[in-house]
């Protein structure tokens, strides 16, 4: 039996880099911090670090590199909610 040929996304190979650079690169975790993860995801993302082989990326980092680039993107409104919240607890 055949198997189905697989397509790559339709970004261009300047997004797929730029995905790369920003969340598959290794960082050093000074301090580590434990959180909790669905088993899917965490499955997803062993399976995504172990195939790509790059030497020092843990799923840890991947998951630091993407909550990073999610705070900065979302930076005002994560202020704002912060803000609206604090004033409002007296």
């Amino acid at each position: 039996m055949k198997k189905d040929k697989r397509t790559e996304p339709e970004e261009s190979i300047s997004e797929m880099a730029s995905y790369e650079e920003q969340y598959l690169k290794p960082i050093e975790l000074d301090r580590r911090q434990c959180v909790y993860i669905s088993k899917g995801n965490h499955d997803v993302l062993t399976s995504l670090i172990r195939s790509l082989n790059v030497k020092g990326l843990t799923i840890g980092g991947y998951i630091d590199n993407v909550i990073t680039e999610h705070i900065q993107k979302h930076k005002a409104e994560i202020n704002h909610l912060y803000r609206r919240e604090r004033n409002d607890l007296v």
